[in-house]
């Protein structure tokens, strides 16, 4: 049987581009601005895979990825799904993130 850490692993080389999961069920989320929590910034590597699915286990079981082509690391994070623009862009200020990302639009939000 997988682990989460390995499943993940999984769906990072599948999507370099970039992914947003949920960990029960591993589907893609598919709607909604994906928005970093700061807690689990420049997490890359195993230790920082477990870093994350840890905080998403217990801040909504979201974890979401991309292949950074500057450094050749996979970055992950635990994400907060939002609707709302508004309250996405602000979430995303208080972690001091720079960017926020629109899954419906597939559309990068610089903040």
């Amino acid at each position: 049987m997988k682990t989460t850490l390995q499943t993940i692993k999984e769906i990072a080389n599948k999507n370099p581009d970039g992914f947003t999961v949920n960990l029960e069920t591993f589907k893609p989320v598919t709607r909604g601005i994906s928005v970093a929590y700061l807690e689990t910034q420049d997490c890359f590597g195993d230790c920082g895979l477990a870093k994350v699915i840890e905080h998403a286990q217990k801040n909504g079981g979201t974890v979401g990825g991309w292949k950074n082509e500057d450094n050749g690391k996979f970055y992950y994070d635990s994400v907060r799904i939002f609707d709302d623009l508004d309250e996405a862009i602000k979430f995303g200020k208080e972690n001091e993130q720079i960017a926020i990302f629109d899954i419906s639009n597939l559309r990068l939000i610089k903040l």
